[in-house]
């Protein structure tokens, strides 16, 4: 899909809830550096400082549009960031421009920063001739799930299930909870009834053939090491074709060839949003038609 398009993806109302509490986060009550800066019109640059893949850009609009200010974009959503590059222009008032400033940069480092990991992870996977699913998992910031879900789908990877009614998937300790596999599974069939797919955790070969026996849909081989992972596959994916194969655990950029196969129709990465570094933004803003190219401080 078209990065550009994956706004239509973004529910308006939880949108602007979401906006509202950033903004409330940061100033909940008086702002006393807007006696410094004032309401009169002002604009500001944003410039990209390192290199990566822009995306986020219907949040950064959203928080300035809630603040009566209006943002013209130089570069299309998941574009290929080259530093320094002039990004976007916003103007609006003064003392709204900077509210929105550290809130509106934070969005965006963070949500580009998670796209340029996972173009990044999908690029390797391409490179070693895999085609299937590069994908995100649940393990993302708590009240900040919608933006890093949304920054794997713009840098190409699948964002995986988005909370728990998605995918009824069975962990370990949903097996020790349940008294076993074929219970669990079959408590999660129940439940999933025809509307949901059951994924289901394992750890051994055993115990992905029980899974499977028991009508698992997909089945999620945790932690193993890739000399263990696709010899296991291949055996699952002879005794049950139509059941998806999961791979996951200890997966990262540098290692994530290591882990495509011929019998792994998807490989799921925490590290996408959990070790992601963000990308580095500024906003600047500039009394006349020629802004100032800020300069980047390399460590």
């Amino acid at each position: 899909m078209d990065a550009e398009g994956l706004a239509l993806l973004l529910p308006p109302v939880t949108l602007a809830a979401l906006v509202d509490s950033w903004l409330r986060e940061d100033c909940p009550g008086l702002n006393y550096a807007a006696l410094v800066s004032g309401a009169g019109p002002s604009q500001a640059v944003l410039w990209a400082k390192s290199p990566g893949v822009l995306a986020g850009q219907p949040f950064f609009d959203a928080i300035f549009t809630q603040l009566n200010c209006q943002v013209s974009w130089f570069l299309p959503e998941g574009s290929k960031l080259v530093p320094v590059a002039r990004v976007a222009e916003v103007r609006g008032p003064a003392h709204h421009l900077l509210l929105g400033e550290r809130v509106a940069l934070n969005t965006l480092a963070r949500c580009s920063g998670i796209a340029s990991a996972a173009a990044a992870a999908v690029e390797a996977a391409r490179g070693a001739g895999w085609t299937g699913h590069v994908a995100g998992t649940r393990k993302t910031t708590p009240g900040f799930r919608l933006v890093e879900k949304y920054g794997l789908l713009v840098g190409g990877a699948a964002s995986h299930r988005y909370d728990l009614g998605g995918l009824v998937m069975v962990k370990d300790n949903h097996v020790v909870a349940a008294g076993g596999v074929e219970k669990a599974v079959r408590a999660a069939r129940q439940a999933a009834d025809f509307a949901l797919k059951v994924e289901v955790e394992c750890s051994s070969l055993q115990e992905a053939v029980r899974a499977a026996e028991a009508g698992a849909d997909l089945v999620l081989l945790d932690n193993f090491k890739p000399e263990e992972l696709h010899p296991t596959a291949t055996v699952l994916k002879a005794q049950f074709p139509s059941v998806a194969v999961e791979a996951s655990g200890g997966i990262t950029l540098d290692n994530l060839p290591q882990f495509c196969g011929p019998h792994i129709d998807v490989i799921s990465m925490g590290m996408l949003t959990q070790a992601a570094p963000a990308l580095d933004f500024s906003l600047k803003l500039f009394a006349k038609e020629a802004a100032p190219v800020p300069k980047i401080h390399w460590s």
